[in-house]
């Protein structure tokens, strides 16, 4: 199967497992309900977290723009923006945000594109220790999840923090695991995990620390987004309970980039967790909405513009 066979396919399997998402979020909440929910929606609501959305982009820059600095790119943090607002719609496209790889793209020809790329996926990888932090932490502040299922994930965030601080580890890894998987997998590991290591060789632990720190200030803002969401909708149901199903669900949705335009994981988690919880889903959906609006298609709004710009100035 050749690579354009490939690429047909996966995005085909995409849109089945978005459309099969999509009719589980609908055969699972009350559709008219959503939908006055989502008209009585106080104004604060969604106007609080569009806020938060500024401070949540200035907190991924604030963490990409460390690793560039380690790293020693001549980007200035102007230019460090705009290379990673370029990325958003390049990452809504492409299956698990790969294309976010191609921030590189736009840096001028006296940087290398391969450095970029590699701490593009360690940006990735800080963000996803920050996600499974907050979620750790909101399952235990909302007593959500057994003892076991805790240390579970407690061990597991143990073992990423120590892949994200050890990356030469995970290379020698994926090189012994490398010959069981088929060419084409192994092609695509073998090239990430380089660029993931190269990446790290460039920042060093100590920038590593201080990333994962701006990622978890940053998951924890994406939870104050979709809390004063929740609450415009009128659903006042525990605070502790909605603050910890967000949390696992943006910690779950990490693991499950698989949907097209990144759209249903999200709402499908937030609504089987929610339903979980006992609390109002359609609240849930509302709000997963406005985070998507805020967080995703604003974001890439703006990067395509970016681009647009990038292609004229060539």
């Amino acid at each position: 199967m050749n690579a354009r066979m490939r690429s047909l396919l996966v995005t085909l399997l995409r849109g089945v497992v978005t459309l099969l998402l999509l009719l589980y979020v609908a055969s699972r909440v009350d559709l008219a309900q959503t939908l006055t929910d989502f008209r009585r929606a106080a104004w604060w609501g969604p106007t609080g977290a569009g806020l938060l959305m500024l401070v949540n982009i200035g907190l991924q820059w604030l963490r990409w723009h460390l690793l560039v600095r380690a790293g020693d790119l001549e980007l200035s943090p102007s230019r460090s923006l705009i290379v990673l607002l370029a990325g958003y719609p390049l990452g809504l496209i492409t299956p698990g945000r790969i294309g976010e790889l191609g921030r590189g793209a736009v840096v001028s020809g006296t940087h290398d594109s391969v450095s970029v790329a590699g701490l593009t996926l360690l940006d990735h990888a800080y963000g996803l220790v920050g996600a499974v932090g907050v979620a750790w932490a909101g399952m235990i502040i909302s007593g959500y999840g057994t003892a076991w299922q805790l240390a579970v994930l407690f061990f597991f965030y143990v073992a990423i923090v120590y892949v994200a601080l050890h990356p030469n580890r995970l290379v020698r890894w994926l090189k012994t695991l490398a010959p069981y998987l088929p060419a084409f997998i192994r092609e695509r590991t073998e090239e990430s995990a380089g660029r993931f290591a190269q990446g790290w060789r460039l920042a060093g632990r100590r920038v590593a620390l201080a990333a994962i720190g701006v990622s978890i200030l940053q998951i924890t803002t994406v939870v104050v987004q979709f809390t004063i969401c929740y609450l415009a909708v009128g659903s006042f149901s525990s605070l502790i309970k909605v603050v910890g199903a967000w949390a696992v669900v943006l910690g779950a949705k990490h693991f499950l980039p698989v949907t097209v335009g990144d759209v249903g994981v999200r709402e499908g988690l937030a609504v089987a967790i929610f339903a979980d919880r006992a609390l109002s889903t359609e609240a849930a959906l509302v709000a997963a909405l406005m985070i998507y609006v805020l967080n995703v298609l604003i974001p890439a709004g703006a990067g395509a513009l970016v681009l647009a710009r990038w292609r004229q100035d060539r």
